[in-house]
């Protein structure tokens, strides 16, 4: 796997701890905002669409209970106590905070509640979460971290919320209000099915508002995205000393390090049969010296404990020669390369 510089510095953070788990990537790299519910610019916009409706609502001392009509122990009759209009108060619009909460239920004794009036931590990506744990999954893989438990908290559910236009939520698409049309000795009027209607007849008491019709942006858990991390959330990993190792090594494993040193010899040989292939054409000396260099750098690497430093040398002169073409000396000069990394590697 190959990283880019954003990946091989997350792999640094995880290494030197202060990554550990998906709330501390997202910490460390600035990859959420805190959002919230403007309760202020809520009543704001109440205000404003209700100005001029006066709404109404039972006093306290009204009793909305049966009167008996008729004191007949066989039969009694009930009837209901019908509120006079002077038995109302004039009451401001106000809002239900009704759809406000949403509540993360782990198991039977663990559950977390989440005011969306208090606030949340939004990941402004859930791309930023997939591409840390395919890091995590690579270096747990190569045995270059530790992974063990850890205790759960409510922080850890947070990147699982979304805060987008309250008609792209579930909400949104099923709680659409549809007008419906009345008439009136006047002509028409439109009602909101939404909005409840009032049991008196010429008295408003719908004072109460979902808070909802006032905002444009709202929140929703995304349930599919905890589970794609549903391993990992109750999960922390530490680097071990196998992940210095693998940072020295320029993020190569041993393996990829081993099979670059096994090229080595297929690309002597292909400079070997060029040199000869140039030696044929012209009579120079300098090439009849580079192949003896060739031919004792294939036989060290043959050997069990060839000599790094001294091959390195060897084939530093030959790219610095004006012997081969660019691509040849840019194979030699890879060689080059991968002998300082099995160096470091042996290290």
């Amino acid at each position: 796997m190959k990283f880019n510089k954003h990946q091989q510095l997350i792999i640094k953070k995880i290494a030197s701890g202060e990554i550990t788990d998906i709330s501390t990537y997202l910490k460390v790299f600035d990859l959420s905002t805190y959002r919230k519910l403007d309760e202020n610019d809520i009543l704001n916009r109440l205000n404003e669409s209700e100005k001029g409706n006066c709404y109404k609502r039972l006093k306290k001392t009204f009793r909305e209970s049966n009167q008996l009509l008729c004191n007949n122990d066989l039969f009694p009759q009930f009837v209901p106590n019908i509120p006079k209009l002077e038995d109302f108060e004039d009451v401001e619009p106000t809002i239900a905070k009704n759809g406000s909460k949403y509540t993360v239920v782990v198991d039977n004794s663990t559950k977390y509640e989440y005011d969306f009036f208090d606030g949340i931590n939004i990941n402004n990506s859930f791309s930023d979460i997939k591409e840390f744990l395919t890091i995590w999954q690579f270096l747990k893989l190569e045995g270059l971290v530790l992974e063990v438990d850890k205790q759960l908290s409510k922080s850890d559910f947070e990147p699982f919320f979304e805060y987008k236009p309250i008609n792209e939520t579930t909400y949104g698409k099923t709680h659409k209000k549809i007008a419906i049309t009345y008439p009136t000795p006047d002509g028409l009027y439109k009602v909101d099915i939404n909005e409840s209607k009032s049991l008196y007849p010429n008295v408003k008491t719908d004072y109460v508002k979902d808070f909802r019709n006032y905002i444009d942006y709202y929140f929703e858990y995304n349930k599919a995205n905890e589970l794609i991390c549903s391993q990992f959330i109750c999960k922390q990993i530490y680097g071990n000393p196998e992940l210095d190792a693998f940072i020295k090594n320029k993020f190569k494993t041993r393996e990829q390090i081993n099979f670059k040193w096994s090229l080595i010899p297929a690309y002597l040989a292909l400079a070997l049969t060029l040199g000869i292939a140039i030696w044929q054409k012209n009579d120079n000396s300098d090439i009849i010296k580079i192949q003896q260099q060739l031919d004792s750098i294939q036989q060290a690497i043959d050997n069990n404990n060839p000599d790094l430093d001294k091959i390195e040398q060897q084939l530093d002169d030959i790219s610095k020669s004006d012997i081969y073409d660019g691509s040849t000396n840019e194979k030699l000069d890879e060689m080059i390369e991968q002998i300082k990394n099995y160096k470091d590697y042996q290290k």
